[in-house]
């Protein structure tokens, strides 16, 4: 009893605090002042960048793209170049878009995918048949893994507009299918 009582006071309960015979042949783990160049600089990714710098096989990451790809998305769905219809002298085009939902960017096997699921409610405007129209559009499930199976509901502000919502069930699919691979290619290239 009384040497374990001398050996706690010697050097404490903590067996790495102890006294060695072989101390000198451990390595000196004393730390080291970097010199000023020394010091390798940290190189920051792009905020949005999918793939990580330190994932060089490929693993599975996922990142929350959500806020980024729904103003993207509204961007591309109201610019002044992207119409729902544009045909025989009728052109009908998006003037304000609101999209909810959330959207990942994944990087799978050394390849960038970017999934979401959406909806959509925009409001159109332009001419149709030589007449002003205008209303609102809905679609409930914009999904990555589903660009074919939305449905489109157009609701036309008035009695001029019934034609052209009519044509907006048809001929807006191509447009927001596009407007999506767009938004995949906008968001996976940063």
């Amino acid at each position: 009893m009384a040497d374990k009582e001398e050996a706690e006071k010697k050097g404490g309960y903590t067996y790495w605090k102890r006294d060695i015979d072989d101390a000198h042949l451990l390595p000196d783990n004393r730390p080291q002042k970097l010199d000023e160049g020394g010091a390798a600089p940290a190189q920051d990714a792009p905020k949005d960048a999918v793939g990580s710098s330190w994932n060089s096989a490929g693993t599975w990451e996922e990142k929350d793209m959500s806020v980024t790809a729904r103003a993207e998305l509204e961007k591309i769905l109201t610019d002044e170049s992207f119409s729902l219809i544009d045909a025989d002298g009728n052109k009908v085009r998006g003037v304000t878009a609101t999209v909810t939902g959330d959207s990942q960017a994944y990087h799978i096997r050394g390849r960038s995918r970017l999934g979401y699921e959406f909806k959509v409610k925009l409001t159109w405007k332009g001419s149709f048949d030589g007449k002003e129209v205008s209303g609102e559009l809905d679609i409930q499930d914009l999904d990555s893994s589903d660009l074919d199976g939305f449905d489109i509901r157009p609701k036309p502000k008035n009695a001029d507009s019934k034609s052209a919502a009519e044509a907006l069930k048809k001929s807006a699919r191509p447009a927001v299918k596009k407007a999506a691979e767009l938004l995949s290619q906008r968001l996976l290239a940063r």
